[in-house]
């Protein structure tokens, strides 16, 4: 096991006390009477190629420079490697996001707190998914972090939208350090890791879809960029697929359990769900969906109950294939995902 035999579960106790201090520097610096300032020179970054605003203070420069200079010194071959694997699966992982990773994510009981507070989440689940499906795609296309690309000004928005969410946690009066850790530590931001990488996998694997351990290490690996970006520690960023394995397995042992905060998250997403596959192939289908992708234990945590008929006679896929087909699915890819994203977008707008 060698050097990942260190990340023990006594190790993750100490990241729950750890966020991030450089981004966390600039919310200091910014809130709460310069938030508009900075969320304006933030929206003004068009692409990777763009300097911040000169009135940018020393603290969100420092932040934007150091996130320069990192995603620099990334491999090309591995970037290409991973955004290879993305397009090859794109609409299948675009699928997966919401029907496995963000009710996965739910399960970290801990975790979830911090997310229940924000009413946009509860009351406007569909808000979440889009917003994730955007930052998914700017930061996984073809070329996301040249000078064209989208993936650092993004990067950069999430960050400060996770060091909001601290802030803002660690002011109400509610938050109990002692019981959960930071708000959006270092643990619970590995474990999202791990479920916008690893976790998409086993879906895949799921829906019978085969991706070799070569190709699953690239697509981990890019995902570790991302979240080296994010403000990940070095140690949190597996090398191998045991070593995702080990990290996943020992972050779940300690975080996954039922509760209130997840229930809630997870029912608000699956109210949408079923609103959104209501003329589709998986209409009346979407729960029992989530709780084949998810497994009966972590199901159960989240509140995803089916009765037995529906397990007994689900046929995930079947129900998928029919979607795929639904869709004028041939093959998959980048731009196929994006078109179906930017159609299904549309219809949110008022």
């Amino acid at each position: 096991m060698g050097k990942y035999e260190h990340i023990s579960k006594a190790r993750l106790e100490e990241y729950r006390l750890a966020a991030d201090d450089p981004a966390d520097a600039v919310i200091e610096a910014y809130f709460p009477d310069q938030k508009q300032a900075l969320w304006s020179i933030i929206n003004g970054l068009e692409d990777n190629g763009s300097n911040l605003a000169p009135e940018a203070l020393p603290s969100l420069q420092h932040l934007y420079e150091q996130m320069q200079q990192e995603a620099k010194g990334f491999s090309v071959s591995l970037l290409q490697q991973g955004q290879a694997f993305f397009n090859a699966h794109a609409s299948d992982i675009m699928l997966l996001l919401g029907l496995l990773s963000l009710p996965y994510c739910y399960a970290a009981a801990n975790g979830a707190e911090v997310l229940v507070r924000s009413k946009r989440i509860v009351e406007e689940p569909e808000r979440r998914l889009f917003e994730t499906a955007e930052f998914v795609f700017d930061v996984s296309a073809k070329g996301a972090f040249g000078p064209k690309g989208k993936a650092l000004p993004q990067l950069l928005k999430v960050r400060l939208m996770h060091a909001t969410a601290r802030w803002y946690a660690k002011r109400s009066g509610s938050w109990s350090v002692k019981e959960w850790g930071e708000p959006i530590n270092q643990e619970d931001m590995a474990g999202t890791n791990l479920a916008f990488s690893l976790i998409v996998i086993r879906g895949l694997k799921k829906l019978a879809k085969k991706p070799s351990s070569k190709a699953a290490l690239e697509y981990i690996v890019y995902w570790n960029c991302i979240g080296r970006l994010l403000g990940l520690h070095e140690e949190l960023l597996p090398k191998s697929n045991k070593e995702a394995y080990l990290l996943e397995r020992n972050i779940r042992e300690r975080q996954f359990r039922a509760s209130s905060a997840g229930q809630q998250l997870t029912s608000s997403l699956l109210k949408y769900f079923e609103q959104a596959t209501y003329n589709s192939p998986i209409k009346g289908k979407s729960q029992a969906f989530v709780a084949f992708l998810l497994g009966p234990e972590v199901a159960r945590l989240v509140g995803v109950s089916t009765s037995r008929l529906d397990i007994a006679t689900f046929q995930p896929y079947r129900w998928f294939f029919q979607l795929q087909a639904a869709l004028n699915r041939r093959s998959d890819s980048y731009a196929l995902a994006l078109k179906q994203f930017r159609k299904a977008s549309a219809l949110l707008k008022p």
